[in-house]
């Protein structure tokens, strides 16, 4: 690595291909969580170029920066988060059911079998800290649509289609829905607006249909969204990689986020 801002020259002359596409991408504003996920294989690398840009800058005279930029600038801090203010958080279970986890089920998923400790101990520290847990429940009633595309599953009622490990205790709430979406002709935007809640921890299954649709819709109505990786369970680990990935680089809708706060 280049100790002074002098020897920064030759940066672009000694760097491999990657090293270049790389600095091509800082250098255009790429995010870093955009810029961290194509460079998950050369992190080292991408450290060393965003250290070695930095001392570049620090070597410049500096410049005022114009009105548009003054303005822009200006208007992502006002869309930051304060730190001093908390997050209200909720725990969100999604479709912990027994017509997905029970060996030989109609909609099996078997990698969910293997979560359930690791859901079990979110749900339990998260009443030790008096989180807000909500339980989603995959829910058809007899002759829905849904049922020829994807068979006969989760039609009882359902509380009891809850996987028995994993129950809601009083007074936590079970919301039902009938699609991929969580959001999608349910209550549960209603029910987390009723607590405050600004940020989900969404664990469950299936990582690439349900939490994939249900964390996409949190975020265009302004939620933070975190998908805990021990915590979900889709029908592969390669997929799962894929959906976790692309949440990772998915950020709250920031004017929905605002039209939320002003209508609470």
């Amino acid at each position: 690595m280049c100790s002074h801002p002098e020897d920064l020259t030759d940066l672009k002359v000694t760097s491999a291909p990657d090293d270049e596409r790389l600095v091509d991408m800082l250098l255009a504003g790429t995010p870093d969580r955009v810029a961290d996920l194509a460079a998950r294989e050369a992190r080292a690398e991408l450290d060393g170029l965003r250290e070695a840009l930095a001392m570049v800058g620090f070597a410049l005279e500096p410049v005022r920066p114009s009105e548009g930029l003054r303005g822009r600038l200006g208007a992502a801090l006002e869309g930051m988060p304060s730190p001093a203010r908390p997050v209200t958080t909720a725990l969100v279970v999604m479709d912990m059911l027994k017509d997905h986890l029970a060996p030989g089920s109609v909609l099996e998923v078997p990698r969910a079998r293997e979560i359930v400790p690791a859901v079990k101990a979110r749900i339990d520290r998260a009443r030790a800290e008096g989180t807000a847990v909500f339980f989603l429940v995959d829910h058809h009633e007899a002759g829905d649509p849904e049922l020829e595309d994807w068979s006969r599953h989760n039609t009882g009622e359902p509380l009891e289609e809850l996987w028995p490990e994993l129950g809601p205790a009083q007074p936590e709430e079970v919301v039902t829905h009938r699609t991929y979406s969580g959001f999608f002709g349910s209550r549960l935007d209603e029910a987390l607006r009723a607590r405050g809640v600004e940020r989900l921890v969404l664990t469950g299954c299936v990582t690439e249909i349900h939490l994939f649709a249900t964390a996409t819709d949190a975020l265009q109505r302004g939620y933070a969204v975190e998908v805990p990786a021990d915590c979900q369970a889709g029908s592969d680990p390669m997929v799962e990689q894929v959906i976790l990935g692309t949440l990772s680089i998915m950020r709250p809708v920031r004017a929905l986020a605002a039209t939320r706060a002003s209508a609470a």
